[in-house]
């Protein structure tokens, strides 16, 4: 291959040449690429499989331990007076599912952590841990706010918000 300050002495012919000899030399390097290419994206849909039947697994194991009544609900938490799960944990320590095995997570889809929001009628409270909302349900406060009762959820990676009654999300502890 010429150098640069070369390639000014050259002909107009000796530079196309030049041009068709780099191809020439460049097209089993392009095929090469292109057998990586092709396994890379084979590797991957592999990978996004393997991730999926996971996924779907976890989803069917939480649909079959609440069907058995194995995870309590956030309704049954505030009721009860035992201890279904710890009451000192915040709830960032608790994972969060509706009946079909979907994850949820509590509060606004932008909050940095679960939240809980919880009224008496005429004040709002954003709780952030079992005990505190055991302590304001026991005290006659009800799920949600005033204009919105019930629990404010969305899916995790998205800002899909909902409202659920508190008997709908299923908690567990997370590992």
């Amino acid at each position: 291959m010429s150098e640069p300050s070369d390639l000014q002495a050259l002909s107009d012919e000796e530079l196309a040449q030049q041009v068709r000899d780099l191809m020439k030399e460049m097209t089993p390097l392009e095929d090469a690429l292109a057998k990586l290419r092709i396994r890379i994206q084979q590797v991957a849909s592999e990978q996004r499989r393997r991730e999926r039947a996971q996924h779907l697994k976890t989803r069917l194991q939480v649909r079959t331990t609440v069907a058995e009544g194995q995870m309590a609900t956030l309704q049954q938490v505030a009721e009860s007076s035992n201890e279904l799960v710890p009451s000192d944990r915040p709830l960032a320590g608790f994972r969060f599912y509706r009946d079909s095995g979907t994850e949820l997570g509590l509060g606004y889809a932008t909050a940095r952590e679960p939240v809980i929001w919880m009224t008496n009628g005429t004040k709002t409270a954003a709780l952030k841990s079992v005990a505190e909302i055991r302590d304001r349900y026991r005290d006659g406060w009800d799920f949600g706010t005033a204009a919105h009762p019930g629990v404010r959820i969305h899916i995790p990676n998205s800002r899909t918000e909902k409202i659920l009654a508190p008997s709908e999300v299923f908690l567990k502890l997370r590992e």
